[in-house]
Protein backbone atom coordinates (compact mmCIF):
# COMPACT_ATOMS: atom_id res chain seq x y z
CA UNK A 1 0.00 0.00 0.00
CA UNK A 2 1.23 3.51 -0.79
CA UNK A 3 0.71 6.49 1.55
CA UNK A 4 1.55 10.17 1.47
CA UNK A 5 5.18 10.51 2.57
CA UNK A 6 5.91 12.34 5.80
CA UNK A 7 9.28 13.92 6.58
CA UNK A 8 11.24 13.39 9.81
CA UNK A 9 9.12 16.03 11.58
CA UNK A 10 5.81 14.45 10.53
CA UNK A 11 4.90 17.03 7.88
CA UNK A 12 4.02 16.14 4.29
CA UNK A 13 7.15 15.84 2.21
CA UNK A 14 7.03 18.16 -0.79
CA UNK A 15 9.29 18.36 -3.82
CA UNK A 16 10.90 21.64 -4.88
CA UNK A 17 7.91 22.13 -7.21
CA UNK A 18 5.49 21.63 -4.30
CA UNK A 19 4.37 18.14 -5.32
CA UNK A 20 3.64 15.52 -2.68
CA UNK A 21 5.60 12.26 -2.53
CA UNK A 22 4.46 8.68 -2.03
CA UNK A 23 6.14 6.10 0.20
CA UNK A 24 6.00 2.47 1.26
CA UNK A 25 3.42 2.54 4.03
CA UNK A 26 5.00 -0.25 6.12
CA UNK A 27 8.19 1.70 6.86
CA UNK A 28 6.25 4.87 7.61
CA UNK A 29 3.79 2.96 9.83
CA UNK A 30 6.69 1.57 11.90
CA UNK A 31 8.12 5.08 12.34
CA UNK A 32 4.73 6.48 13.38
CA UNK A 33 4.13 3.67 15.89
CA UNK A 34 7.50 4.28 17.51
CA UNK A 35 6.97 8.05 17.69
CA UNK A 36 3.52 7.78 19.26
CA UNK A 37 3.70 8.19 23.04
CA UNK A 38 1.36 6.14 25.24
CA UNK A 39 -1.70 8.20 26.16
CA UNK A 40 -0.82 10.95 23.68
CA UNK A 41 -4.04 10.69 21.67
CA UNK A 42 -6.89 11.59 23.99
CA UNK A 43 -9.50 9.85 21.82
CA UNK A 44 -7.71 6.53 22.35
CA UNK A 45 -5.29 6.94 25.30
CA UNK A 46 -4.58 3.19 25.45
CA UNK A 47 -2.54 3.44 22.23
CA UNK A 48 1.09 4.49 21.87
CA UNK A 49 4.51 3.37 23.12
CA UNK A 50 5.13 3.60 26.90
CA UNK A 51 8.33 5.69 26.76
CA UNK A 52 7.77 7.52 30.06
CA UNK A 53 6.98 4.25 31.81
CA UNK A 54 9.81 2.12 30.36
CA UNK A 55 12.53 4.07 28.52
CA UNK A 56 12.69 7.50 30.09
CA UNK A 57 13.15 6.25 33.65
CA UNK A 58 16.15 6.13 35.98
CA UNK A 59 17.21 2.54 35.23
CA UNK A 60 15.35 1.19 32.19
CA UNK A 61 14.94 -2.58 31.93
CA UNK A 62 16.67 -3.25 28.59
CA UNK A 63 15.17 -6.71 28.15
CA UNK A 64 11.62 -5.44 28.69
CA UNK A 65 12.31 -2.45 26.45
CA UNK A 66 13.53 -4.68 23.60
CA UNK A 67 10.44 -6.85 24.00
CA UNK A 68 8.10 -3.82 23.87
CA UNK A 69 9.85 -2.36 20.81
CA UNK A 70 9.73 -5.71 19.03
CA UNK A 71 6.06 -6.14 19.91
CA UNK A 72 5.24 -2.64 18.65
CA UNK A 73 7.06 -3.11 15.33
CA UNK A 74 5.63 -6.60 14.79
CA UNK A 75 2.10 -5.18 15.27
CA UNK A 76 2.47 -3.27 11.98
CA UNK A 77 0.80 -5.12 9.10
CA UNK A 78 3.44 -6.41 6.69
CA UNK A 79 6.33 -6.72 9.16
CA UNK A 80 7.51 -10.33 9.28
CA UNK A 81 10.49 -10.11 11.65
CA UNK A 82 12.58 -7.72 13.74
CA UNK A 83 16.23 -8.68 13.43
CA UNK A 84 17.96 -5.95 15.45
CA UNK A 85 17.01 -3.40 18.11
CA UNK A 86 19.43 -0.78 19.38
CA UNK A 87 18.61 2.09 21.67
CA UNK A 88 20.64 4.96 22.99
CA UNK A 89 19.73 7.04 26.03
CA UNK A 90 21.75 10.15 26.80
CA UNK A 91 20.43 11.44 30.12
CA UNK A 92 22.77 14.41 30.17
CA UNK A 93 21.51 15.86 26.88
CA UNK A 94 18.01 14.39 27.44
CA UNK A 95 17.99 12.60 24.10
CA UNK A 96 17.00 9.08 23.19
CA UNK A 97 16.87 7.13 19.95
CA UNK A 98 15.78 3.69 18.82
CA UNK A 99 17.31 1.99 15.79
CA UNK A 100 15.64 -1.11 14.41
CA UNK A 101 16.14 -3.46 11.52
CA UNK A 102 12.99 -5.22 10.41
CA UNK A 103 11.87 -7.39 7.51
CA UNK A 104 8.83 -7.50 5.27
CA UNK A 105 8.00 -10.07 2.61
CA UNK A 106 9.81 -7.91 0.07
CA UNK A 107 12.82 -6.32 1.78
CA UNK A 108 14.75 -5.48 4.94
CA UNK A 109 14.69 -1.95 6.39
CA UNK A 110 16.74 -0.07 8.96
CA UNK A 111 15.01 2.83 10.68
CA UNK A 112 16.19 5.25 13.38
CA UNK A 113 13.64 7.11 15.48
CA UNK A 114 14.72 10.00 17.68
CA UNK A 115 12.51 10.30 20.75
CA UNK A 116 11.67 13.97 21.42
CA UNK A 117 11.48 13.83 25.22
CA UNK A 118 13.45 16.95 26.17
CA UNK A 119 10.36 19.17 25.75
CA UNK A 120 7.82 16.81 27.26
CA UNK A 121 6.29 16.12 30.68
Amino acid sequence: MIDLKLDATGDLELSAAGDISATDSIVQAVRIRLLWFFGEWRLMPSLGFPYFENLLVKNPNESKLRHLIRETVMSVDGVTDVSEILFNIDKKSRRASVEITFNTDEDSFREEVKIPWQNMA
